[in-house]
């Protein structure tokens, strides 16, 4: 990402103290997400400004379309999260429930790029099982038929590496 573009700029400087709710539409490529996001990212921010902090919560909404590791075939992958963070011009945000919500910001640098975050935010959401799903048995529900070749009941269960270890007496 470049780091002298800011993608998503939330500018701190003239706003006014109180609560500010801010709203951004991000083309996927700007903020690095992989070629699997085609869709629009949405970010709303409630803002939460003080003399000397900004508290923010982070929604993102956006959808990536991924193979299936059942069929092959596209399945949509919807995220909806959010996230907070407070930004703090000094020590005034110390004893916080969590540490790594807090960040220092420069009070020179009148504006922060949440672009990085709302990248975080969003692959931790991607599951690293992507499937069609599953019914309320268990069974897929893929449009089509699991090619032979990927499906595991149709696989050979017996490794032969084993065969020697099977053939010792550990009874003894």
């Amino acid at each position: 990402m470049n780091s002298k573009q800011k993608h998503i700029p939330v500018r701190l400087a003239g706003l006014g103290d109180g609560v500010h709710e801010l709203l951004f539409t991000v083309d996927p490529v700007e903020i690095d997400l992989p070629a699997e996001f085609q869709q629009e990212v949405a970010v709303r921010i409630d803002l939460d400004k003080t003399h000397h902090q900004a508290a923010l919560h982070v929604y993102v909404q956006t959808a990536a379309v991924s193979p299936c590791d059942r069929c092959l075939e596209p399945v949509t992958i919807p995220v909806d999260t959010d996230f907070r963070v407070v930004y703090a011009h000094d020590n005034s945000a110390e004893g916080g429930e969590d540490e790594s919500e807090i960040r220092q910001i420069d009070v020179n640098d009148p504006v922060i790029d949440l672009s990085e975050d709302v990248r975080d935010a969003i692959l931790i959401c991607i599951p690293m099982r992507r499937v069609c799903g599953e019914d309320e048995n268990g069974d897929a529900i893929c449009k089509d038929a699991i090619p032979p070749e990927r499906n595991a009941d149709l696989q050979e269960k017996e490794d032969p590496r084993w065969d020697k270890l099977k053939s010792l007496k550990l009874d003894q």
